[in-house]
């Protein structure tokens, strides 16, 4: 697939990108195979009453029992479509029943720049499955409040963009009721992504 081969180009070329962005994030979590997960905090659901533009989520739902959330924006020149990579090639590595049970989100960081639609467009370019969402400034301050996720806007006058953001890179797994189950550590390699999914959706 097309999408496929754009997603390798920018594995390849956003490595260094993220080797210098390791300050950001903690440790892995150690792994343990359990029947069950801790959780680490609950977020309000309310605050995931987001509509994305291609009407495929407005909020969590039983419907799903695993919900992937990661944080980012669209300008990210590496460390987002690296990790955004990342989550593609571990939803094609777990099995369909799987897939079924979990929808994977992109959450704008920048909803100022990044609209509905255009959050959406680039979140499908990396997988089918990962929904592009852009919430309200208020609801983005309750749920990285709630998570944990650190974001900054950071002025760049040199550059035509004018502000860059700075941001934590984790995926935070979720389900229905709004509970934080794990969190995962930006990574170059799906594996741990894909045990995360195995233990939290056994077959």
């Amino acid at each position: 697939m097309k999408y496929l081969a754009w997603i390798a180009v920018i594995i390849v070329s956003g490595l260094a990108g993220v080797m210098s962005f390791q300050w950001f994030s903690a440790p892995p979590e150690p792994f343990t195979q359990t029947a069950s997960a801790r959780v680490i905090a609950t977020v309000p659901t309310s605050l995931f009453k987001i509509e994305s533009s291609d009407g495929r989520f407005s909020q969590l739902s039983a419907d799903k029992k695993l919900y992937i959330a990661y944080f980012g924006f669209t300008h990210c020149p590496d460390v987002c479509p690296t990790s955004l990579a990342i989550l593609s090639a571990a939803l094609q590595e777990v099995s369909e029943e799987q897939r079924q049970q979990l929808q994977s989100l992109f959450v704008s960081v920048d909803p100022k720049r990044d609209d509905p639609a255009t959050v959406s467009t680039y979140a499908g370019y990396f997988h089918p499955d990962i929904v592009g969402l852009s919430p309200q400034e208020g609801q983005l301050l309750g749920l990285t409040q709630a998570l944990g996720v650190y974001y900054k806007y950071v002025e760049t006058p040199d550059s035509q963009l004018e502000y860059s953001v700075d941001h934590s890179s984790f995926f935070y797994f979720i389900n229905a009721d709004g509970e934080l189950l794990a969190k995962v550590p930006h990574t170059l390699d799906p594996a741990p992504v894909v045990a995360k999914i195995q233990q939290l959706l056994p077959q």
